[in-house]
């Protein structure tokens, strides 16, 4: 092999190299949410940070209500099952599952058998690279939680979305 072929190689297997990272990147940011909302604020009543706070300082609060059902979806490198039903008694999940899609009526996975503070438990965890929660205005849960466990990593974030609450008889 000549040395102008040689060339030739090394730009072809840089030019690969490039278009793996790029499309990696690009697989990366799918999904995200756009995280710059207005009427959002942290538990403290502070304006919601545009990046996450330092692991030190995260300190979402618990959800105060033991009895509740809620809808869960979450999006990540995992199964899509879709949107769960998740019911929570005395502080501990006793049912969860799919409510739409294939998986329609079945049991959810294990890693969505979440309740509210196992969800916020993860955005305090100090070992989380980047953390982004969405907790409007009044509310006393996020409806948005997005981890990011590994700052380099590819495959490794996971979105929680929190919708219809319902506390039910305490």
């Amino acid at each position: 092999m000549n040395t102008a072929q040689r060339r030739q190689r090394t730009v072809s297997r840089l030019g690969a190299a490039a278009l793996a990272v790029g499309l990696a990147l690009a697989v990366a940011a799918c999904g995200r949410e756009n995280d710059a909302a207005t009427d959002d604020v942290t538990p403290q009543g502070q304006a919601s940070p545009t990046a996450s706070p330092s692991p030190d300082a995260r300190d979402y609060p618990d959800f105060a209500p033991t009895n509740y059902t809620y809808r869960l979806e979450v999006l990540c490198y995992c199964p899509q099952i879709g949107a769960v039903r998740v019911t929570v008694k005395d502080g501990k999940v006793t049912e969860a599952k799919s409510i739409t899609g294939e998986a329609k009526g079945q049991d959810a996975p294990e890693f969505a058998r979440l309740t509210i503070n196992d969800i916020i438990a993860r955005a305090n965890d100090p070992q989380i690279d980047e953390v982004e929660v969405t907790w409007p205005a009044g509310q006393d849960h996020p409806s948005v939680v997005a981890l990011d466990h590994l700052e380099l990593a590819v495959d490794d974030e996971v979105t929680y979305t929190i919708k219809n609450v319902t506390v039910t008889g305490e």
